[in-house]
């Protein structure tokens, strides 16, 4: 049996466009737990099997939106603070790369597309480090961009 390919999770990461024309992405430092979600909204329409009214019906879905979602947390990086916190404030929308750094040029890549940050947590334990918490959420499509 042949193992399959893998990642580390460090290899997870969101990266933010700076809106330049030549438009430059960097992926703030500190965080540690990264994650990105990807769903379908779906509307049911039940269909009566027509040869047989009596029988059940089955439920058809067709699809209606496409939504992601990254999720990340991890250590409060100074350096990190300005990035989170002008992104947040932000009522536009800004691009986006959550990506997969593999180690094979031929492998792994990024989903790019523009976002909005709706959560932003920092907290703080006496005696700890403080802690940040980010969800990032599409607005529109992020298309996958194969790495090269």
């Amino acid at each position: 049996m042949a193992q399959p390919v893998t990642y580390n999770g460090s290899k997870l990461y969101v990266s933010l466009g700076d809106g330049a024309g030549t438009e430059v992405f960097t992926a703030p430092c500190g965080l540690t737990t990264r994650g990105v979600t990807f769903t379908k909204e779906t509307n049911d329409t039940t269909v009566p099997d027509c040869a047989d009214p009596d029988l059940p019906a089955w439920t058809q879905r067709g699809v209606r939106a496409f939504a992601a979602e990254f999720t990340g947390s991890g250590v409060l990086a100074a350096a990190a603070l300005p990035s989170w916190r002008d992104f947040y404030l932000l009522t536009a929308s800004r691009n986006v790369r959550v990506g997969i750094n593999a180690p094979a040029v031929d492998e792994g890549g990024y989903w790019l597309g523009k976002a909005h940050m709706t959560n932003f947590a920092v907290t703080g334990e006496l005696g700890d480090k403080i802690q940040v918490s980010v969800t990032i959420v599409n607005d529109g499509a992020w298309t996958w961009v194969d790495a090269t």
